[in-house]
C-alpha cells in the first residue's frame, strides 16, 4: 500500500474515534472567557513583564549562537540558573529550551545509570517518551496509589511524579513518595510544571509546599511555560546529579541554547512570580468557591484542589460536543481525549486563573447545565 494512503488511512480512523486533532490559531476574542490557558497567574499580559523582555532584546543578542557546551552559553543564562538555584535552595540547575527537553535529558540519565524506574500512570508524555528513547526499563503503577506502589518498589530505583498533575489537577503525595524512597534508598524527581508559582511559599512549588529539600528530591523539574508566562524550563537539584545531567542529556547538548535576550527576561520575570502572593491568594479564593459549585453539580469530576479541574464525560465525542457547545455560549475549553487521557477521563479539562471572577465561573457551570438538558430533555 502506498504511504499515501497509509496516511490517509490513519487520520481517517483518528476522525472516526473522534480523536483528530487540529491546530487553531489564539484568537485575542475578549467576548470569550478563556478556561483553556495555563497562564494561572495571568501573567502574559502583563504590561511590566512585557517592558523586561523588551529591555533584553534591546541590550542582548536575540540568538545564542550555539549549544551551551559550546559558545552558546552567556551571562543571562547562568544568571537565571543561579537566580533559581538561590530561590530553591539546591546546588546547581540546568536552563533547557522546553520542559519537553529537559524531561527527555533526566530520562536519558537514568538510562545511562541503567536504573529501574517507577512512575504514575498519569504522568506527562515526555516522561513516557523519554523513557521509550533511552530503554529505561520502568513500571507504571496507579494513581497516587501508594498502596500499589509500596508493593512493587525496589531498591536504588528512581521515582518520577509531578507535583499537580497535568490533567487531573491533583497533587501528588510527596511527602509519602518521599518516605517510600528513602527507604528503599531510591531517588524521587519532581515535575513542577504545574505546580511551580502556585504551591509553596514564595511559589516555589510542590516540592518546597511539602518542606522538601535537594537531599529527598535531587532533581526537580521546573517548565517555564505556566505560572511563569514564557517557555524554556529549569532542572534544579544536587551538584553531582546537575554534573552527571549535563553529561548524558542529549537534549541539551544537542540543541541551541536558548535566546540571552529572553533569558534576561526570565531573569526578572522570577522577580514577579515569587512577589504574587496576592495573586497565590485570589486563586487559591477561585478555587475553593470552584469546588463548592463542584459538590452541587451532577456531573462527574476530579476531586482537585488546584487551579486545574477535570470534567470527566467518558466519550471523546461527548467531549467535543460540550466543547464546541461552550464556545458557542461564549466560553472557551479544551476537550481532553485519548491518549492524553484514559476513555473513561474524555471530557473537559477546566482552567482558573488569577484574571477569573467568581461571575465567570458561575457561568461556566449554569451552561453546563443547560448543555447537558438540551441533550437530555
Amino acid at each position: 500500500m502506498p504511504i499515501s494512503q497509509k496516511i490517509k488511512n490513519y487520520t481517517n480512523q483518528l476522525a472516526h474515534e473522534g480523536l483528530l486533532r487540529n491546530r487553531r490559531v489564539h484568537a485575542d476574542d475578549s467576548s470569550l472567557i478563556h478556561f483553556d490557558s495555563n497562564d494561572y497567574l495571568s501573567l502574559t499580559r502583563d504590561k511590566r513583564i512585557a517592558e523586561v523582555y523588551q529591555r533584553g532584546y534591546a541590550l542582548y543578542p536575540t540568538g545564542s549562537g550555539a549549544s551551551m557546551l559550546l559558545s552558546g552559553y552567556h551571562s543571562n543564562h547562568r544568571a537565571v540558573e543561579e537566580a533559581f538555584a538561590n530561590l530553591l535552595a539546591v546546588d546547581d540547575c540546568i536552563l533547557f529550551s522546553s520542559g519537553y527537553a529537559a524531561n527527555l535529558a533526566v530520562t536519558a540519565l537514568l538510562g545511562k545509570l541503567k536504573v529501574h524506574c517507577f512512575i504514575d500512570k498519569e504522568i506527562h508524555a515526555s516522561i513516557y517518551d523519554g523513557l521509550a528513547l533511552s530503554h529505561v526499563n520502568y513500571t507504571r503503577y496507579l494513581h497516587n496509589n501508594l498502596d500499589v506502589l509500596e508493593g512493587k518498589l525496589i531498591t536504588g530505583s528512581a521515582l518520577i511524579t509531578e507535583g499537580i498533575f497535568s490533567m487531573s489537577g491533583q497533587l501528588a503525595p510527596l511527602m509519602q513518595l518521599s518516605m517510600l524512597c528513602n527507604r528503599n534508598q531510591g531517588a524521587l524527581l519532581v515535575d513542577e510544571a504545574h505546580s511551580f508559582g502556585i504551591l509553596g511559599s514564595q511559589g516555589k512549588g510542590a516540592v518546597a509546599h511539602y518542606g522538601l529539600t535537594q537531599n529527598e528530591v535531587p532533581l526537580r523539574i521546573i517548565p517555564l511555560g505556566k505560572s511563569f508566562a514564557a517557555q524554556g524550563a529549569l532542572v534544579a537539584g544536587k551538584a553531582d546529579w546537575i554534573y552527571a545531567l549535563l553529561q548524558a542529556g542529549r537534549s541539551v547538548i544537542y540543541s541551541t541554547a536558548i535566546s540571552p535576550a529572553l533569558s534576561y527576561g526570565l531573569l526578572h520575570t522570577l522577580e514577579f512570580v515569587v512577589n504574587a502572593e496576592d495573586r497565590r491568594l485570589k486563586l487559591e479564593q477561585l478555587i475553593a468557591l470552584f469546588k463548592t459549585y463542584r459538590t452541587q453539580s451532577p456531573f462527574n469530576w476530579a476531586d482537585s484542589s488546584s487551579p486545574i479541574q477535570q470534567l470527566r464525560l467518558g466519550c471523546p465525542y461527548l467531549a467535543l460536543y460540550f466543547e464546541r457547545e461552550l464556545k458557542k455560549q461564549g466560553i472557551s475549553c479544551c476537550a481532553i481525549r485519548k491518549p492524553t487521557v484514559s476513555a473513561k477521563a474524555s471530557g473537559l479539562r477546566v482552567i482558573l486563573n488569577y484574571n477569573h471572577t467568581p461571575e465567570q465561573i458561575r457561568e461556566l457551570f449554569d451552561k453546563l447545565i443547560n448543555i447537558y438538558e438540551c441533550k437530555h430533555p
